[in-house]
């Protein structure tokens, strides 16, 4: 045998084990992609990281007709100027850049970016928030135009297990994108508050979790999200609690609807329930009074069983739907007693905002111009300020100067929102807001 065989030989061989070694690897490393591993790289993409530029403790926003605010879990860091900061995270639950939270995550903030999974940074805004349920919904507002916003999965309303295994998908700390795994602990979990039960519906896992993670999923095996994380025990890092995805889902279905996102008026505002069968029930929790749905004769409580001629298989497939209509678009809603409702969305026709906000709140407004906010040395780009207020009861810390941020759920951000906001709410209902007072500011 020559030298030149013998080397070539040499050669083979070593490949030859090379590839056993190689395949021995690949075995081995197949064997650690385990339910958790699979689970986590399919939710990862919609799991976003929130970071917010807040007012100053000092510069809170003024109580309007006796507001009291709760927070579970506050999660803020300051500096030596004043401002305040929050860490969070969020869940991207539509790819136009919709984005749900908690509230404390987003509450006071002056600016909010979020941070894709791929690192990619974005502005965003705030569209509706609710502290009582502790959560908000966003919009990311910059989204580079090569850019695919993943979706999270849901996994059906109701459908958890007690002891099965959980994982936490959040930004603890500001650090990125990490998970912890535990178990669910407890389901139906009471939280009371000054003797009052605020929620009773509680997710109760024994994931670790730190300041950063509010906001983010907590997620089955299937990488589906069941509820959101919102607070853990104080003193503890293993007893933690998440709002369940029934509650979720349905506060988001009153959010997506287009009242809210432009001047068209279709009128219903759906919902789901997992009755003691174990089966989902999708119904119409409220009617928008002198929409089309409306003036249709469909009644809250009105089951669904289709919609737009298909079977619903989530309360979200609707939802997607109900926010992006546009004028003369139509729906169809097949009811259980057999039913075929056809709906086209309507303009709405809001009256001016302001008219609304002196008739209905008392307080003359005005938009919020950029010479103005200089002035007043507000960091905001947009919003409306008092100009004027009526002698009503509960508006006596309300002066002139001060800027409306928020009106019950919706925040304002111009005329059009306060409009939207106020539109179909009967004169002398007690409702909600934020107001930044300048004589609170610290210049």
């Amino acid at each position: 045998m020559s030298y030149q065989d013998t080397f070539v030989k040499a050669v083979f061989a070593l490949l030859a084990t090379l590839s056993v070694t190689l395949c021995a690897d690949h075995h081995n490393r197949s064997n650690r992609i385990t339910p958790t591993v699979r689970a986590v790289a399919q939710v990862m993409p919609s799991v976003v990281n929130i970071n917010t530029e807040k007012l100053a403790e000092s510069a809170k926003g003024q109580n309007l007709l006796n507001r009291k605010l709760f927070s579970l879990h506050p999660e803020d860091m300051g500096d030596t100027s004043g401002n305040g900061y929050s860490l969070g995270s969020g869940t991207i639950i539509d790819s136009h850049g919709l984005v749900i939270t908690n509230a404390h995550v987003v509450n006071r903030a002056i600016r909010i970016n979020v941070t894709l999974s791929n690192g990619t940074k974005c502005e965003a805004m705030v569209i509706a928030q609710d502290e009582i349920n502790d959560l908000a919904l966003l919009r990311i507002t910059t989204i580079p135009a090569e850019t695919t916003l993943q979706t999270v999965k849901m996994a059906e309303p109701g459908d958890v297990i007690l002891g099965e295994t959980v994982i936490v998908v959040g930004n603890p700390f500001g650090l990125g994108n990490s998970i912890s795994r535990g178990i669910l602990s407890a389901i139906g979990r009471k939280v009371t508050y000054n003797g009052r039960v605020i929620f009773a519906d509680l997710l109760q896992s024994d994931a670790a979790v730190y300041p950063g993670n509010s906001g983010g999923p907590l997620i089955n095996l299937n990488g589906q999200m069941i509820g959101i994380t919102t607070a853990i025990l104080k003193g503890t890092e293993d007893i933690n609690f998440a709002i369940p995805l029934e509650r979720v889902e349905n506060i988001l279905a009153k959010w997506l609807v287009p009242e809210r996102f432009r001047p068209v008026s279709l009128g219903i505002i759906p919902a789901v329930k997992r009755q003691s069968s174990g089966s989902l029930l999708y119904y119409i929790r409220d009617v928008i009074k002198d929409t089309p749905a409306w003036k249709s004769g469909l009644k809250p409580g009105t089951e669904i069983i289709a919609f737009n001629g298909n079977k619903i298989s989530s309360l979200m497939d609707i939802s997607h739907v109900l926010w992006q209509l546009q004028l003369g678009d139509h729906v169809s809603l097949t009811l259980a007693d057999g039913r075929e409702i056809s709906l086209e969305t309507a303009d709405q026709r809001l009256s001016s905002g302001r008219t609304l906000c002196e008739i209905k709140l008392g307080i003359s407004v005005q938009p919020l111009k950029t010479t103005l906010a200089q002035a007043l040395n507000y960091p905001f780009r947009g919003g409306m300020v008092v100009s004027g207020t009526k002698k009503l009861p509960g508006l006596k810390e309300v002066n002139r100067g001060d800027l409306l941020l928020r009106v019950g759920d919706t925040f304002i951000h111009n005329e059009k929102n306060l409009a939207q906001a106020l539109w179909n709410l009967p004169p002398g209902t007690t409702i909600s807001a934020d107001l930044i007072s300048i004589s609170k500011r610290d210049n």
